[in-house]
Parts: structure tokens; sequence; C-alpha cells
């Protein structure tokens, strides 16, 4: 038997670490265009040492609906949604309820 608690969907009570760094990478890269003079992604990818591939994947992920990053700061999301599935959904949809049938919140 399993019984929901204060954990939420999936009975979690603690952030998946993976979720949270790609969240906060996410963020950073942002931070890293918002204060570049001139540079292209691929030289901002180069300095953070990262493909631009993967620079602009991550950088897509600062485009989550506010409720799917609270949901994984506070590990609260759904148990289907891994760092892996996250990592993947590279071409999320920026209309936040197609992010989250996507990514299982409904």
């Amino acid at each position: 038997m399993i019984i929901d608690g204060a954990g939420g969907k999936g009975g979690r009570t603690k952030p998946d670490r993976s979720l949270v760094r790609l969240i906060l990478t996410g963020q950073s890269y942002k931070d890293r265009i918002l204060k570049a003079r001139g540079q292209t992604v691929k030289q901002l990818a180069d300095e953070a040492g990262v493909s631009r591939s993967y620079f602009t994947r991550a950088l897509r992920l600062t485009y989550l609906a506010p409720d799917i990053v609270q949901a994984v700061l506070s590990g609260t999301q759904p148990p289907e949604l891994t760092a892996r599935k996250l990592k993947t959904a590279s071409l999320l949809p920026l209309n936040w309820g197609e992010q989250r049938a996507l990514l299982g919140f409904d």
C-alpha cells in the first residue's frame, strides 16, 4: 500500500540533485548570454567547457513553467521526470500546458 504524504507525487521529500543541477546550469548559461559582449554561443559554450549542443539544450530549460521548476526544487515532480528525460526533451514546447503534459505533470 502506498500512502501519499507531504512528499507529493511519487512520495519524494528531497529534491533530485541531478534535476536541480540541470535547471541551475541552464540559468548559469542564460546569465552568460546576458553578460556576453559580442560572443557567439559557440564561444560561450567553449568557455563553459561544454559542446554548443549541450549549452543550447540546457539554456532551453530556462523556459520551463515556473510550477515545474518549483516542483523540481521541492522534490515533488512526477517520478518519471528524471534528469535523463529532461536532457533528451531538448525541444521543449514553449507552451507551459504542453510542457506539463510532456513531462508527466498532467
